[in-house]
């Protein structure tokens, strides 16, 4: 059994002195290198190969995560400093330690941010920041240089967007004409049209609500790269709800994902689910576990003509020092994991309050 394994297992021993829902060791899938030889997808989590990068304070609390378009950029969310922090690539491939801009203050009208995104624009890039207050702020980059803002060119807020604690946002693949937003107060999925690219403008009125049952607190979503599956962390019930668009035929060329999601995964290893990525060639599902040490991926497979996902993992990966996660874990149960969830390529970014952001390198069979 490998360190990591040894590490687990010591950490849900100590989980389960406070928590009746403890995840016994014995329900947890092999060792990660059992996990991945057979699987399509194998992450490369060796210690020389993983590029981390620190907040810039402890006060940062960071919780969402983005690349750009071109995989150039990654934007963070700092909830405790309402800051959204810039960093871009250096020419070896690397990222540069320290952001390179910012966004803050009173223009920004950023208010608790917890999730980012982008897409293309036209000739330029959006980024949209989910804030926790009720509101979707969008920035546009500078067409003269890698900066965004530093105030938003749209807002998506008040009553008729009916948001209430909007803790995750993505735009809709391909052609990010829709923005979705999680409501986890709420427990619904809220869609919003874009009716100009110059003036940046969406329609404020949501177009589509996605409700579920299997929906609860959810706290991050994503979409596949061609946007056929949509993926949403429940936070509060422990589980991952995977819905699919439905054909243009038969929703009347509506936008309509749903009603029944085609997998909820159950994983009993899954600790208050806060943020998912699909990756780009096989669409393996990556979920990050707010209060676990640990993320996971579970692998997409056809069942009666019909796509599944797995209920256990294929591969999970301890991100930071065992002492770190359980001091955080000590004092909150939901927070003590890695939180938001990014992925471009080959390139899976993670951030969390307690180690800054990760960056792993993988691979995929198709």
């Amino acid at each position: 059994m490998n360190t990591k394994r040894l590490a687990l297992r010591a950490v849900l021993a100590v989980e389960s002195q406070n928590d009746a829902h403890f995840v016994s060791t014995e329900d947890l899938p092999p060792d990660n290198a059992e996990m991945t030889s057979n699987s399509r997808f194998e992450i490369d989590a060796s210690s020389d190969s993983v590029q981390s990068l620190a907040q810039p304070s402890k006060l940062d609390k960071f919780e969402g995560i983005a690349f750009s378009p071109s995989g150039k950029i990654i934007a963070v969310a700092g909830s405790g400093t309402n800051t959204i922090f810039l960093y871009r690539r250096k020419a070896n491939g690397l990222f540069e330690d320290t952001p390179y801009w910012s966004i803050n203050g009173p223009k920004s009208r950023l208010d608790y941010p917890h999730d980012v995104a982008f897409a293309r624009s036209g000739g330029t890039e959006l980024l949209a920041v989910a804030g926790r207050g009720g509101a979707i702020v969008i920035f546009e980059k500078n067409r003269t240089n890698e900066n965004y803002g530093p105030e938003p060119a749209f807002e998506i807020c008040g009553p008729r967007t009916k948001l209430k604690f909007s803790d995750g946002v993505a735009f809709v693949p391909p052609n990010n004409e829709y923005l979705a937003a999680c409501n986890l107060e709420i427990g619904n999925i809220s869609f919003f049209r874009r009716v100009s690219h110059s003036p940046v403008r969406f329609k404020l009125d949501p177009v589509f609500d996605l409700r579920n049952h299997s929906l609860s607190h959810p706290d991050g979503l994503a979409f596949s790269e061609c946007g056929t599956w949509l993926a949403v962390a429940n936070h509060r019930n422990r589980s991952v709800s995977v819905f699919q668009r439905r054909s243009r035929i038969l929703s009347a060329g509506k936008l309509v994902y749903g009603p029944e999601p085609v997998t909820v995964i159950r994983d009993p290893g899954m600790r208050h689910p806060h943020s998912v990525a699909f990756t780009p060639e096989t669409n393996h599902l990556v979920v990050t576990n707010a209060g676990a040490s640990y993320f996971s991926v579970y692998e997409p497979k056809r069942h009666n003509l019909r796509m599944r996902w797995s209920q256990s993992p294929v591969s999970q990966t301890i991100v930071g020092p065992e002492h770190e996660f359980r001091e955080v874990n000590a004092r909150n149960k939901m927070e003590g994991g890695p939180k938001g969830v990014a992925i471009h390529k080959k390139s899976l970014a993670i951030c969390s309050p307690e180690y800054g952001i990760k960056i792993y390198s993988f691979r995929e069979r198709t």
